[in-house]
């Protein structure tokens, strides 16, 4: 498991759960929607990486599970 994550990688992965999470057409998924929480917070406190131990283990298992695409 990776230490640090930044805002970049972060990002990527909310754009590649994106589409897969989709509901309705509209709303984004559970995947995009708890690494949009992150990164908002991460923007809002200028922050260009943020530690593993500050994230929730759904949040780590998302970022090293995204689809790619």
């Amino acid at each position: 498991m990776k230490n640090d994550y930044t805002i970049n990688e972060i990002e990527q992965a909310i754009n590649a759960w994106r589409y897969y999470g989709l509901i309705d057409g509209l709303a984004l998924g559970q995947e995009a929607r708890a690494l949009a929480n992150v990164y908002g917070l991460m923007i809002y406190q200028k922050k260009k990486s943020v530690s593993s131990s500050e994230l929730t283990s759904f949040q780590i298992k998302v970022l090293n599970s995204r689809p790619q695409a």
